[in-house]
């Protein structure tokens, strides 16, 4: 019998797959889960799964804008980085190294 992982399994496994070590990263992924995967579809939940697949250098320049996100998941990129994120706040998370983060990717 193949054991169906619960919501709180599934949960739990996403917080400890979004912890990737880098702040910046832990910041953009662990807001995405409390704010926005409750409401997310289920194709924007597969999206950001396979995200978290991606290795930390990958993620890391994906989700910074240091390379265009792969097809398909640009909405989900602007979600993370978008207005609403920590980052793009005045005072987000290393500032003075990281600097602002525009909607689109890239330095601002």
């Amino acid at each position: 019998m193949n054991h169906v992982p619960t919501d709180d399994e599934v949960w739990r496994r996403l917080r400890w797959s979004a912890r990737r070590g880098m702040r910046e990263l832990d910041v953009l992924l662990e807001r995405y889960l409390q704010t926005r995967w409750a409401l997310a579809s289920t194709e924007r939940k597969g999206e950001f799964m396979a995200l978290l697949e991606l290795s930390d250098p990958e993620l890391a320049a994906v989700c910074l804008g240091r390379v265009p996100p792969p097809t398909g998941w640009e909405a989900l990129i602007l979600e993370l980085t978008g207005p609403s994120s920590e980052l793009s706040e005045p005072n987000a998370v290393y500032p003075d190294h990281v600097g602002p983060v525009s909607r689109l990717g890239g330095d601002a």
